[in-house]
């Protein structure tokens, strides 16, 4: 992020600065000013200015356009009322803004055209003042290969207060800027990284608050696109682990579909820089938004999802990415044997044409302060994957996923689920296709129950009926290792993986 006269990157962040000599009274006004940026190509981008201290505010513009850039500001405070400046944009490698992919949007893509391999992780209190760790955590989380991280703004499991000031008439700007921070930082060392942030988190009061019209609780959605809207590395998630409801009373866990729409519609209608946005809603409830205008991503929640039913079922209903974003956590119904759970679970759901989010830790809960203190683990590292006294070992071979699709030069882009093509046994064989290639998960699970399964000793096959002539490879999924390329005729094969445990198996058809 760059500011004043120096260039700024193409998919990167400018930020104008302005000054005043008149500090806004309160209660907090939502907008002191307004800054309009001018792109090269002539659009217009309207921003809410916010306040960074006493006398600074600030507006971001996403960079999507190399070339010449202006801005100008209009403010009911004469002293930045008719600020203007320039600035430049150069051509640069970041991969920018995620999107629903152009030729496929049931796959994810960034604005320079990659496709998007999601990864995700659980870390809700990366943003939390009191994390001290949040640097390890997210340079692991990259080692680790994950691509997408859920994070909120509580400091408490269902509690936002941390966001105001004590007499709740003002917001608390270090605790802002100590998320900015942290923002930053992953942009800078990590771009590839996308944060999925949660606003409101679990606080349901908050929520409840904002459906009657309370300006505070309708300040932090409209505070946090202002500050947070231009990074590229950001996606909405309004709330978190809440049922929503159409009738009766609003009670625990219990919110109105309705105030997430008014959320989810006022927040679609500010958004300036087409960040994507979603809702999370608790385990086994499915996603109520599916056909809402302002929804791009389908957010479920359930509980060994390894045939990747769940993912199929909304993959046919809406022309949106589906991402199963909780399911067992390694530390939390936790699987007998989480190392196999977990790359099963990311590739069934791949080739099921969606996309899934580990867990390690229960990472909604604080930190521990001493080494006698229960159940409390901060954010060590990968919540501990690193850390030798609670190593977990449920993402190890999240790295060779991106390894198998760089290798075989392969996105999944276009590609359709075909379970049919291997028999339509989904707890032993998940497959994704199209007329040029396609993708097989042997899972060669030794019990028929997820949460006790691991890859079996014995040597899996695979009966498929080939096409064409084709060229085919084994890749071992633990290892990252491939075998020996096979020519194989077209006719009905019965194919043998080089040994036991699970594999994955490439065939290209050499189709005209």
């Amino acid at each position: 992020m760059v500011s004043g006269n120096a260039p700024a990157l193409q998919r990167g962040v400018y930020e104008v600065v302005l000054n005043t000599q008149r500090p806004p009274a309160r209660p907090f006004d939502p907008t002191p000013a307004q800054v309009t940026f001018t792109q090269p190509d002539g659009a217009n981008i309207t921003v809410d200015a916010f306040q960074d201290s006493a006398t600074v505010f600030k507006a971001r513009a996403y960079c999507s356009q190399p070339g010449d850039w202006s801005w100008r500001c209009r403010s009911r405070d004469k002293s930045l009322e008719g600020k203007h400046g320039t600035f430049r944009v150069i051509e640069s490698t970041l991969p920018g803004k995620l999107r629903l992919h152009p030729r496929d949007r049931h796959q994810f893509a960034f604005d320079n055209g990659d496709w998007f391999l999601h990864i995700g992780d659980t870390g809700y209190r990366y943003l939390t003042a009191t994390e001290k760790k949040w640097k390890p955590y997210i340079d692991q989380a990259s080692e680790m290969g994950a691509t997408k991280i859920r994070t909120w703004f509580c400091q408490g499991l269902t509690d936002v207060q941390v966001l105001f000031s004590e007499d709740h008439t003002a917001l608390n700007l270090e605790y802002w800027q100590a998320m900015d921070q942290r923002l930053v930082y992953a942009l800078e060392e990590h771009p590839r990284i996308q944060f999925q942030l949660i606003p409101y988190g679990q606080d349901l009061a908050e929520l409840r608050r904002y459906a009657a019209n309370d300006k505070m609780a309708k300040l932090v959605a409209r505070y946090a696109q202002a500050r947070f809207s231009a990074y590229p590395n950001v996606q909405w998630c309004i709330s978190n682990d809440c049922e929503i409801i159409t009738a009766g009373k609003e009670s625990g866990r219990k919110i109105f579909a309705t105030t997430i729409q008014q959320i989810a519609l006022d927040m679609d209608r500010r958004e300036p820089w087409g960040t994507l946005l979603t809702n999370h809603q608790c385990r086994f409830s499915g996603y109520q938004f599916t056909k809402a205008p302002w929804s791009d991503i389908v957010t479920l929640e359930d509980l060994d999802q390894i045939t990747g039913e769940l993912i199929l079922n909304y993959r046919a209903k809406t022309d949106t990415p589906v991402v199963l974003d909780e399911d067992r956590y390694e530390t939390y119904r936790e699987p007998k044997h989480p190392r196999y759970y977990f790359r099963r679970l990311m590739w069934s759901s791949l080739l099921s044409g969606g996309h899934a989010t580990y867990g390690g830790f229960r990472t909604y809960e604080p930190h521990a302060t001493n080494n006698t203190e229960v159940g409390a683990p901060d954010l060590r590292g990968i919540q501990g994957y690193y850390n030798g006294n609670a190593k977990l070992v449920g993402a190890n071979d999240f790295a060779f996923i991106h390894q198998f699709f760089n290798d075989a030069r392969l996105t999944l882009v276009g590609l359709t689920p075909d379970d049919a093509f291997t028999g339509n046994k989904p707890t032993h064989y998940k497959c994704i296709r199209d007329a040029r290639v396609c993708v097989i998960y042997l899972a060669n699970p030794d019990h028929p129950s997820p949460e006790s399964a691991k890859a079996d000793d014995a040597t899996p096959k695979v009966d498929v009926r080939l096409p064409a002539e084709t060229i085919a490879k084994w890749f071992n999924p633990s290892s990252g290792k491939w075998g020996e390329e096979l020519r194989l005729g077209k006719a009905l094969q019965s194919l043998k993986a080089p040994a036991g445990g699970d594999w994955l198996l490439l065939l290209r058809f050499q189709t005209e």
